[in-house]
C-alpha cells in the first residue's frame, strides 16, 4: 500500500472512532489533525469537508458488508432464499451493528438531508451486490423457487428495492416521536416491501426479509434522538 493510501485510511479510522466517542457534530477536522498530528495540507490532499469523511466511511463499510456477505454465503450451505435474505441483512445500514453509525447517519442522510451521502451509498451498494442477487436469482429460478422474468435485471431492481426501503424507513424514524407508533408502522412498511419483492419474484409468502428484527433496536434512540432536537 502506497504512503498516501495508507495515510488516507489513516484519517478515515480515526475519525470514524472519533465520531463514535465525540459524537459527529462535536468531532472537528482539527481533532482528527491533532490525534494524527497532521497537517491540514495533508488532509485536505485526500478530502474536502467533515462530510467527505463520512461519506469515505460509510462506502468502506458498504464494501466490508459485501465482502462478509460473500463470505458467509460462500462458507455456509446456502438456497437461494437464505442467500438473498443473507444480502439483504448487510445491505441496509439499518442493519448495522453499532448504533453510534446508525444515529449519525439517521442525522446527517435524513435529518439533514444530504442526498448525496445517501445516493454514493446505494450506487455502491448496488454495483457490489447485483451479481450475487442476480446468482441467487438463477438458482431459485433453476430449482423453482422462484418464477419470473427478466432475471439478469432483476439484481438491480431489487436492490433498489431494498435501498428505498431503507429510506422510507429511516425518514419515519427520523419523523416519528412514540416507540410505540413508530414500531408498528415500521412493521407495516416493512412486511408491504416484503411482499412487493416476493410478489416480483412468485417466491413463498413470507420467505424473504428486507429488514430484519435487528432494526427495531434501533426504533428507541432514534424516537429519542427525535425528541432531544426538537
Amino acid at each position: 500500500m502506497r504512503k498516501g493510501d495508507i495515510r488516507k485510511a489513516a484519517i478515515i479510522q480515526t475519525a470514524e472512532q472519533l465520531f463514535y466517542s465525540k459524537g459527529y457534530e462535536n468531532t472537528s477536522i482539527q481533532d482528527v489533525l491533532d490525534v494524527l498530528k497532521l497537517s491540514k495540507g495533508g488532509f485536505y490532499h485526500h478530502f474536502e469537508s467533515k462530510l467527505s469523511l463520512l461519506d469515505a466511511i460509510s462506502l468502506r463499510r458498504v464494501e466490508v458488508n459485501a465482502e462478509n456477505c460473500l463470505k458467509a454465503i460462500s462458507k455456509v450451505e446456502m438456497h437461494a432464499i437464505d442467500k438473498l435474505n443473507c444480502v439483504f441483512s448487510f445491505c441496509s445500514f439499518l442493519n448495522d451493528e453499532s448504533t453510534e453509525y446508525i444515529s449519525i447517519m439517521l442525522r446527517v442522510a435524513y435529518i439533514e438531508g444530504n442526498v448525496m451521502l445517501r445516493d454514493h451509498i446505494k450506487l455502491s451498494g448496488v454495483s457490489l451486490l447485483s451479481e450475487i442477487v442476480n446468482d441467487a436469482i438463477q438458482e431459485g429460478i433453476e430449482k423453482k423457487l422462484f418464477y419470473t422474468k427478466y432475471s439478469d435485471e432483476l439484481g438491480r431492481i431489487i436492490l433498489n428495492h431494498a435501498y428505498c426501503l431503507t429510506d422510507d424507513a429511516a425518514q419515519l424514524l427520523v419523523s416519528s416521536q412514540d416507540v410505540v407508533e413508530t414500531a408498528t408502522k415500521l412493521r407495516e412498511k416493512i412486511d408491504a416491501y416484503n411482499y412487493v419483492l416476493e410478489t416480483m419474484l412468485n417466491a413463498p409468502h413470507g420467505s424473504l426479509c428486507m429488514l430484519g428484527d435487528k432494526v427495531f433496536s434501533a426504533v428507541n434512540f432514534a424516537v429519542n434522538d427525535s425528541l432531544q432536537a426538537s
